[in-house]
């Protein structure tokens, strides 16, 4: 009797465990149900996208207009949100910690992947703590000089700075940005001195270029031809392989004297990780529809930047790439925070 006992309570045994296992598929199904769910209802009220710089710059303006492309297709509105501060992590982190639903978003920079290496201390992993939703734009930069200097060429601004070591100094959007880490590997390759201004985001920056109150800085030219072609700035050059399309007579860096120089920023639009793959592909959706809109792509084709959007996952391995790289180029050009 007792064999017979022991199969008695194997079969209870391997009852319970269907019984588990039924219940574990029950579960799982009721949790890709919700997701669709909760799909089809995406969005039932506003969206809100965080840029971490002040208003007024390259990110901020493109996002705006991503915005209000994405709120037509979406049917609700996205709302621009600026949350500057910390070389972009106060903005950065803000959505880190929002709720994975798709409702909180980050129109982030190369800045990204950048500010968490230079700290000492944790602070956020660009590629496990966030949803990839899809790449927008990518550009070359330009490096613009103040009219007071009468530099007129990289060369011109090369010799420059070296008769005058120390005094010559570049404006940023803030430390760990695109522009920051431009100036400073082209700082290193030609061999000169450049101290560095951080700024809370390129507006602030480019407000005290134009008044003379900075000497240089590495930035987009996106909301700033104007101030080329009327002569309040000097475009020495571009930071691209190749030359700028909307600026086709100005030389690149490599061109200039500084062959391998290459330097430029992508804008893309990030979600909490975690954020259902049904909402995120509503949203890469929508990014997809409004990087088609006449108006972005031929107001930005005129001013140097391209609209290039991605899916989920070629934007994370494109982060991937990039945090090796600047891993690289931060122990090449010795920047830190200071």
């Amino acid at each position: 009797m007792v064999p017979f006992r022991s199969r008695v309570r194997c079969g209870a045994s391997s009852l319970n465990m269907l019984k588990i296992a039924g219940a574990v598929v029950v579960l799982a199904g009721a949790a890709v149900f919700s997701q669709q769910v909760q799909a089809q209802a995406f969005p039932s009220h506003p969206i809100r996208m965080v840029v971490a710089y002040a208003p007024g710059g390259a990110t901020d303006i493109v996002g705006r207009m991503l915005a209000q492309e994405m709120s037509a297709d979406l049917g609700q509105t996205v709302v621009l949100e600026n949350r500057a501060g910390g070389g972009t992590l106060v903005g950065t982190d803000s959505v880190r910690r929002s709720p994975a639903d798709g409702y909180t978003l980050l129109f982030g920079t190369n800045a990204f992947v950048i500010t968490p290496l230079l700290h000492d201390k944790p602070t956020y992993d660009p590629v496990k703590d966030f949803q990839p939703v899809s790449l927008t734009t990518v550009q070359s930069l330009g490096i613009l000089v103040t009219p007071k200097l009468n530099l007129r060429t990289v060369q011109d601004l090369i010799a420059y700075a070296k008769a005058n070591p120390g005094k010559v100094n570049f404006a940023s959007s803030g430390n760990g940005s695109a522009q920051h880490l431009a100036g400073e590997a082209f700082r290193t390759a030609a061999k000169i001195e450049m101290v560095h201004v951080p700024y809370k985001g390129t507006g602030p920056a480019m407000t005290d270029l134009l008044a003379g109150r900075v000497d240089v800085m590495f930035s987009s030219l996106v909301g700033n031809t104007e101030h080329v072609n009327e002569g309040r700035l000097n475009l020495v050059a571009t930071t691209g392989a190749k030359r700028n399309p909307a600026t086709p007579n100005v030389p690149t860096v490599a061109e200039s004297g500084l062959p391998g120089y290459e330097a430029g920023t992508w804008q893309a639009v990030l979600a909490p990780a975690g954020t259902p793959a049904p909402v995120v592909e509503r949203l890469n959706a929508a990014i997809a529809k409004a990087a088609k809109s006449p108006r972005i792509v031929e107001t930005l084709a005129a001013q140097g930047m391209e609209v290039r959007t991605s899916s989920p996952d070629a934007l994370r391995d494109m982060l991937k790439k990039d945090s090796g790289e600047y891993q690289v180029l931060l122990k090449h050009t010795k920047t830190t925070l200071q």
